[in-house]
């Protein structure tokens, strides 16, 4: 850490990732825009057991259009949203809110258990729990020595 001029701590590891994370954000929408993809926002955090992923929100779907799947350490959702207005394009002045597919795959911060995976989906908020798989503690191995 470092001291500013205005007293405050500075946390260089903590602003890189911060940069880290910008700019990874600011790539992923430009691809998602050439693509004609949605990107889907997340959340992740960890708990004592579980890896804990919030996606959206997801207005104007239901649960049942959202895929979720665990392929070894990578989590990949998808799905589309659809228009909710019977409006004419042309009729349009201004319109902001975004339709079409999305899709979001992210490498898992460590394994997981996909068999025993739940989630749920509330207020246009997908939330999945990844319960972790036990790291085993480290083991001392005994080296024997062999006579030739």
């Amino acid at each position: 850490m470092t001291e500013q001029s205005s007293g405050q701590t500075f946390d260089l590891f903590k602003g890189l990732n911060t940069l880290r994370e910008t700019v990874s954000r600011t790539i992923e929408d430009s691809i998602s825009a050439l693509s004609g993809t949605q990107l889907l926002p997340l959340d992740i955090y960890e708990t004592e057991t579980h890896i804990v992923i919030v996606a959206g929100p997801l207005s104007g779907i239901q649960p049942e259009q959202i895929d979720v799947s665990v392929t070894g350490d990578t989590l990949t959702i998808k799905g589309e949203t659809k228009p909710d207005l019977d409006v004419p394009e042309e009729q349009f002045l201004r319109r902001e809110r975004r339709f079409g597919a999305f899709a979001r795959t992210i490498k898992l911060p460590q394994p997981v258990r996909a068999d025993q995976a739940d989630a749920e989906f509330k207020e246009g908020l997908l939330k999945i729990m990844l319960p972790k798989i036990e790291s085993s503690d480290p083991r001392v191995i005994d080296i024997r020595k062999v006579e030739v």
